[in-house]
């Protein structure tokens, strides 16, 4: 851990941070049933780490397989803990942090992308308007 002790005029020192928070994102493969995602989130809000993103998908029908993406927030050593809390639960299969991993690849930063599905009604000129502004952004 990088923390350097600090005194704060008080009997007791207190550990201060050197690193850095950045965002991290964590793919999580978990069993789909009912309750998993709100342990997941409970372990979470448990001990106060903030989400920034959350998304879930099931992954493998067949196997009853399901992915929860999390952008979450915190040091090297934060995202540690989170990592073994979150592979201490019992329906988690695997944990991984996608944003090391691409580290490990060689890239200099993840490749991220946000997406958007959009339903719009339109006839004649409005619909023709529409996708043109819609090309703006493939």
């Amino acid at each position: 851990m990088n923390a350097q002790l600090q005194p704060t005029g008080s009997a007791y020192f207190i550990a201060k941070e050197t690193e850095k928070p950045e965002n991290h994102t964590l793919s999580v493969l978990v069993d789909n049933e009912p309750g998993v995602l709100a342990r997941v989130i409970g372990l979470f809000s448990g001990r106060g780490y903030n989400i920034e993103s959350l998304t879930v998908s099931e992954t493998e029908h067949e196997k009853h397989l399901s992915r929860i993406t999390i952008v979450t927030r915190g040091t090297p050593h934060v995202l540690e803990q989170i990592k073994h809390q979150l592979e201490r639960i019992v329906p988690v299969h695997r944990v991984v942090d996608l944003t090391v991993r691409s580290h490990e690849l060689g890239q200099e930063r993840p490749l991220e992308r946000e997406l958007a599905l959009v339903k719009v009604a339109g006839t004649g000129d409005s619909r023709v308007e529409a996708l043109r502004l819609a090309d703006a952004f493939r």
